[in-house]
């Protein structure tokens, strides 16, 4: 920023790049759901690049996510619910109404493994993993939980090959939680507005 020191790479990953995707029925019943903010685990909430090698962690050098990667995170979902059911009413919080499901993530996963016991220019495996929980919105009790996770690896061992595994893997588990939620929300009763507590 000051002028010192080469820029660092910036990169974005949940970003659409063909159009042949398949879009959810348009004739579904509607369904809201209120999408709590995603939470990262500290050492992957930020703009850094995580890598891991056997106990070992890293940041990629002169490589930076655009933006935190829980913001490019819910960025992506969001396109994933307009794309895959877009009969779906994502909110957040604070816009949700009072008889939407909470849709709560946890990312505790988020990062590019090296294995121990391979030449340092082999490509590594992304491992993307969350903890999802479908929450009552008046009790916050949770309704159903499941972990979702994909790995894909990377074809070289390059900053952009990394990211585009990233991608991968992002769209993978985002395709998922949508599926997931969407289809647990659709087989539930409705919540009855105003109900105690």
């Amino acid at each position: 920023m000051l002028g010192s020191g080469k820029p660092d790479n910036l990169f974005r990953f949940g970003v659409p790049e063909r159009e042949d995707a398949q879009a959810g029925t348009a004739n579904a019943a509607p369904v809201t759901l209120s999408l709590a903010r995603i939470r990262f685990a500290p050492e992957i909430e930020g703009d850094r690049i995580l890598t891991a090698r056997g106990d070992s962690v890293l940041y990629i050098k002169d490589a930076r996510w655009a933006a935190p990667a829980p913001d490019l995170f819910s960025q992506a979902l969001a396109r994933q619910f307009a794309t895959q059911s877009p009969h779906v009413r994502l909110r957040t919080l604070r816009e949700g109404s009072a008889d939407a499901l909470v849709l709560r993530l946890d990312v505790d996963r988020f990062e590019a493994r090296y294995r121990r016991d391979v030449q340092t220019d082999t490509p590594p495996v992304i491992l993307v993993s969350a903890i999802a929980e479908l929450l009552d919105p008046m009790t916050r009790q949770i309704i159903e939980r499941r972990r979702i996770s994909a790995e894909e690896a990377a074809t070289l061992n390059t900053k952009a090959a990394i990211v585009a595994a990233f991608d991968k893997a992002v769209g993978r588990v985002s395709m998922e939680i949508v599926g997931w939620s969407v289809g647990t929300a659709q087989t539930r009763p409705p919540v009855a507005a105003g109900r105690s507590q």
